[in-house]
């Protein structure tokens, strides 16, 4: 699937988003978007319509949602192996040594 997401209104924009099952199709809608001044209209595969004011457009993203997904992944690896590496050298620096930082022990109150 692709994407483009147009962010409409220069204050706070919003985003709307039009999904598409071919690049080819996505493709050419953005470059519709790039090219059309004015007033225009967009549908994607799944239904939506959108009517655009071109002088309201703030940015437009054209994605490939699967290789979005894997560079989810990626970076999500990667933060686990920044994570990892902390642990590492805590576990090899002296002064951090015995230094815990797991969960508190909860105890029952005396007298209740």
């Amino acid at each position: 699937m692709f994407l483009i997401s147009i962010a409409m209104g220069r204050s706070q924009p919003i985003v709307w988003t039009l999904m598409f099952k071919t690049e080819e199709r996505a493709g050419s809608t953005f470059k519709m978007i790039q090219e059309n001044m004015g007033s225009f209209a967009l549908d994607d595969d799944f239904g939506q319509i959108i009517s655009v004011e071109k002088a309201n457009v703030v940015a437009v993203m054209c994605e490939n949602a699967e290789m979005s997904k894997l560079a989810h992944i990626e970076r999500g690896m990667h933060e686990q192996k920044i994570k990892s590496a902390i642990v590492t050298r805590m576990q090899a620096d002296p002064a951090m040594r015995g230094h815990n930082p797991g969960p508190a022990i909860l105890t029952p109150m005396m007298g209740r």
